[in-house]
C-alpha cells in the first residue's frame, strides 16, 4: 500500500521505475503464513505471535 501510494505522488520518473521495481518485488513474495500460539490459541502473523502478551489465564478467559 505504501509503495503504490509513494509510486502515485512521485515527482521524479527515476524515483517512480525504483519503487515500481520494488513493487514488482514485493508481490512476488511468498505469502507469510499464519501461526497459532501453543499457549491461548491466537493466531496472527509470526512475528506478531512472538511477541503478544498471553498467559494460561488468558485461554481460560475466551
Amino acid at each position: 500500500m505504501h509503495l503504490v501510494q509513494a509510486i502515485t505522488r512521485c515527482e521524479s520518473e527515476v524515483v517512480r521505475n525504483h519503487l515500481q521495481a520494488a513493487l514488482q518485488h514485493c508481490r512476488a513474495l511468498p505469502p507469510t503464513p499464519l501461526v497459532e500460539c501453543p499457549v491461548c490459541g491466537r493466531v496472527g502473523l509470526p512475528e506478531r505471535i512472538h511477541m503478544h502478551d498471553c498467559s494460561k489465564e488468558s485461554r481460560a478467559n475466551q
